[in-house]
């Protein structure tokens, strides 16, 4: 691959990155609750994405900050009463809450694998170059992720802004249906 040709790639990644931050998330702010639990292997809607970027932007960047590093996402955790108590007042069951961010952590990692694993295809065909051995392995990583289509999808059209405010690099507002 010619520098220029990398250097048009690396011009015209950044300026869909650009493109994309500034693109709100669809369905977000629909007026539902999520008090009930959930059960496993429940599909995340965009609308309960939107909702539940909205909380996560704000507990993170919020006084229950604190409280986040002190939670283990293994069955059966003891959730910090001030969380619960501000989860159940934005109309939300504690358990779902940490349901959707570990599903959502989950398919942000097989969207990564699935992305790096479609780049090292096309990379290998362009390039020619062997990278077979990463591929299958890769391959055989991204075989045991148990999402359905519609959430990778879902998750695939929104990476960049759920992985910012997963980092608390990024908020989202509901209200304004946008990325501050």
């Amino acid at each position: 691959m010619s520098r220029k040709t990398k250097i048009l790639i690396i011009i015209l990644s950044f300026l869909f990155l650009g493109w994309f931050i500034f693109q709100p998330l669809n369905d977000v702010g629909a007026d539902k609750t999520y008090l009930q639990a959930p059960v496993e292997g429940q599909q995340i809607d965009a609308a309960e994405l939107g909702e539940f970027l909205d909380l996560w932007s704000r507990m993170i960047n919020g006084p229950l900050n604190k409280y986040l590093k002190q939670i283990s996402l293994s069955s059966g955790a003891q959730y910090p009463q001030e969380i619960s108590k501000w989860l159940r007042a934005q109309h939300w069951s504690v358990e779902r809450f940490f349901y959707d961010e570990d599903r959502l952590h989950g398919l942000v990692d097989c969207v990564n694998l699935k992305n790096s694993l479609d780049s090292n295809i096309s990379l290998s065909k362009q390039s020619q170059i062997n990278l077979n051995a990463i591929i299958e392995e890769q391959s055989k990583k991204y075989m045991m992720c148990k999402y359905s289509d519609e959430e990778m999808s879902l998750v695939k059209d929104n990476l960049y802004q759920i992985s910012e405010i997963f980092a608390g690099r990024a908020v989202m507002n509901k209200k304004t249906n946008s990325k501050e």
